[in-house]
């Protein structure tokens, strides 16, 4: 599969002209008709891409994805006028306290990058959730996301139970249709809406630093999905390779996530990417659901997949909580996790499969919280 991606990549580095400064050629990822998924005659077919894309890209583009294009257009023009007020109106939403969990937030680092991203964004949950979401006194704009937020979480279940379809179309130990679904559907799922300011000719031209809309990185999530995005910039790596991510006009962007590749055992692919500007003067708004497990839910790859990747575990146990409090830390945005994360037992666990943050294992034994050595044999 993976020859078949590169055998397109040279063709496409012939047919397509580059578009961005650093020649980056472009990927055409795997396209999937929801339709067809309901469709007997097309339904092994559709079964077939998706793994495929999971296991080989990490990123695929759905069609028909069942949400109302209305909404969508709906929540853009509402987070384009809040991203386009005063900064000090955008501020009274932000609050510190919750560590950009919710409400508006001026950026962010990626993990391993040295300056934050250029973008601002704002984040919602379910509604009855902690943390409480944070809403402008623009009622419009609270109306126009939690919609789209609901819409989305609609499309999380067909969604789901396709992957575990793929999964049981090749093991003799199937999971339940709704296994994923069980998991998410109390859910911590996130919506964040993304506002990129344009960059200028000579910003571009004439970089001190690299500029990045967003750092390369891997989400910490089961699935993130993109309705679409108003400009171009989204670029996965594959084979060490930059490509820009080309998709069909209003088809959705999956791409999966750290949380789902450690359940299937590095079955899925948790693909990374970044957001750069192909061009100057043009500024980007996108939209992406995070689908997150509850905190409890257990990330122990699972036995069928297992079977399906050779026979032996080489990811580590943990539940969400766990995977997600070492992201936190690994991000330096929530150091007041470290004593209760130290007593979890996950780094120990990590390190027995060589997938320990070294961020968080430094961290741990300069306060005497691991006496383990980073280099501890693996499994």
């Amino acid at each position: 599969m993976r020859l078949f991606f590169s055998i397109l990549t040279v063709i496409f580095s012939i047919l397509i002209p580059s578009i961005q400064a650093e020649d980056a050629l472009d990927l055409r990822i795997p396209v999937v008709d929801m339709r067809d998924y309901a469709d007997p005659e097309k339904r092994e077919q559709f079964l077939d891409t998706l793994y495929g894309a999971m296991t080989q890209v990490g990123f695929f583009a759905v069609l028909h994805a069942g949400v109302d294009g209305s909404v969508v257009k709906n929540a853009y023009e509402q987070a384009a006028h809040f991203f386009k007020q005063d900064l000090a109106v955008k501020m009274q939403c932000y609050e510190k306290s919750l560590g950009g969990q919710r409400g508006f937030v001026q950026g962010e680092t990626a993990k391993g990058a040295f300056s934050k991203d250029v973008k601002e964004f704002y984040h919602i949950g379910k509604e009855g959730l902690l943390p409480e979401n944070i809403w402008p006194e623009d009622l419009e704009f609270k109306q126009a996301l939690s919609t789209l937020f609901h819409e989305l979480e609609q499309y999380v279940v067909p969604l789901q139970e396709a992957i575990v379809s793929t999964i049981n179309a090749r093991t003799s130990t199937p999971l339940p249709l709704d296994f994923l679904n069980a998991t998410t559907k109390e859910g911590k799922n996130l919506l964040r809406a993304l506002y990129y300011p344009a960059f200028s000719k000579e910003q571009l031209d004439n970089p001190k630093e690299t500029l990045y809309w967003g750092a390369p990185h891997t989400d910490i999530d089961f699935l993130a999905i993109l309705p679409y995005a108003t400009e171009k910039g989204l670029q996965v790596e594959l084979d060490g390779e930059w490509l820009n991510v080309v998709v069909p006009e209003d088809a959705f962007i999956v791409n999966v996530g750290d949380m789902l590749e450690n359940l299937t055992n590095g079955l899925f692919v948790s693909a990374r990417h970044r957001i750069v500007a192909t061009a100057p003067d043009k500024e980007r708004f996108s939209m992406v659901l995070f689908v997150h497990p509850t905190d409890d839910t257990p990330l122990d790859p699972l036995p069928t997949c297992i079977e399906l990747t050779g026979g032996e575990q080489r990811y580590a146990p943990g539940t969400r909580k766990e995977f997600l409090w070492e992201r936190l830390l690994e991000l330096n945005i929530a150091p007041g996790l470290l004593v209760p994360y130290s007593q979890t037992g996950h780094t120990e666990r990590q390190l027995q499969y060589n997938r320990a943050s070294p961020q968080v294992v430094e961290m741990l034994i300069k306060e005497g919280l691991l006496t383990r050595a980073p280099n501890s044999p693996s499994k």
